[in-house]
């Protein structure tokens, strides 16, 4: 049941209005329009719907009516006009103040009634759309999260097949994401972002874990060779762009237009390729290379020059910061190169994090490992 106030400083047209609605809704009937606002401010809980009388001594329906606009915890209420003024102008600014309706006096119980079941069945209608856009919010945000779970599932798998195949691989996918995200945010923020969404900024980095996901076709002698590689087998290798591409390409028609794939796509194909077009899958160059695999490029490269190999020495970061440096405009974007510039000192603080914690994750291990002795 409903809650209306009527306010109106007729005693008798008050008694009217109450007792043709009181069967109907909860009624609160005063004839001060002073009381009804301080009465008002007390309360916790707001009518539902306000009946008001226009014309009044002292505060007036129309003042009342700003006064309740203007204040943030009753301007919601939905009011209905009451007056026994026949101008037309008077309804009209009954109206341009923000009531629902405008009813004359004298009052006909009746009609009285059925304005006000129109207006209960219009707050009917109002309660349920806002229940059922409530109800569709919360599935929607219920299928985005199962949505990242699900790419956070995937992710999962993939990187522990890899981990499996080739521990070097497994690590050197987290590594990258850590840098790149250093990367990807320096270069939103500096506004040289080549059009990516900042709503996207997770999303590209749980697609960047992926970027090395084609290895998992490559022949384990290759993938695990500690020497220089035959061109036979540099051949193998640089086909985990193409094996990966192929891979979501293949299954792709599931999900179409997903960001998730798109970005993973992306990384996953392009990450070799260089701004001179001498990388490989397909030779391309500049800007023809999306721009994400250009930062994950940058990204790639610095780890697999600050790791540390079976067949090689870790170079310092300073060693890396020169290699990278000279490179921009041949194997690396400009630009990318110059956000690294700006951020190499984060990168550097990331990757001395990352040491320290794999050294520990080790220690740990050996100590589990002489405990079972």
């Amino acid at each position: 049941m409903y809650t209306i106030m009527i306010i109106d400083d007729n005693e008798t047209e008050l008694i009217v209005a109450k007792k043709a609605l009181e069967r109907q809704f909860r009624v609160i009937d005063i004839s001060s329009p002073k009381a009804a606002l301080q009465r008002l401010a007390k309360s916790t809980i707001m009518p539902d719907f306000i009946l008001l009388d226009v014309e009044m001594p002292g505060i007036n329906g129309f003042d009342f009516m700003m006064r309740l606009k203007a204040n943030e915890k009753m301007k919601s209420i939905p009011v209905l006009f009451l007056s026994g003024d026949k101008e037309n102008t008077t309804e009209m600014e009954a109206y341009r103040l923000g009531g629902v309706d405008f009813i004359r006096k004298p009052i006909i119980p009746d009609l009285l009634r059925k304005r006000l079941e129109l207006q209960a069945n219009i707050l009917d209608y109002k309660s349920h759309m806002d229940s059922y856009n409530s109800q569709l919010q919360q599935t929607a945000s219920f299928q985005a999260r199962n949505a990242m779970n699900l790419e956070y599932f995937i992710i999962g798998i993939i990187t522990d097949l890899i981990s499996q195949k080739d521990p070097y691989t497994g690590m050197h996918c987290i590594c990258v994401s850590k840098y790149m995200e250093i990367l990807l945010k320096e270069m939103l923020l500096s506004g040289v972002n080549y059009g990516i969404d900042p709503n996207d900024f997770e999303l590209i980095l749980l697609s960047s874990r992926l970027h090395d996901m084609g290895k998992i076709g490559v022949p384990d002698e290759v993938l695990s060779k500690t020497g220089k590689y035959t061109d036979e087998e540099f051949a193998m290798m640089k086909m985990h762009t193409t094996m990966a591409a192929s891979a979501i390409q293949k299954y792709a028609y599931l999900l179409p237009n997903n960001k998730f794939l798109y970005y993973t796509f992306q990384m996953c194909k392009y990450h070799h390729e260089r701004v001179d077009g001498n990388g490989y899958p397909d030779g391309l160059a500049g800007a023809n290379i999306p721009i994400l695999a250009r930062i994950l490029a940058v990204a790639d490269v610095y780890d697999g020059l600050v790791a540390e190999r079976s067949y090689k020495k870790a170079k310092t970061h300073e060693e890396a910061y020169n290699i990278i440096t000279q490179e921009a405009g041949i194997q690396f974007d400009p630009q990318v190169v110059a956000a690294f510039q700006r951020v190499h000192n984060d990168i550097r603080d990331a990757s001395v994090s990352i040491g320290r914690q794999l050294q520990q994750n080790a220690d740990a291990s050996q100590q589990i490992i002489n405990l079972q002795k």
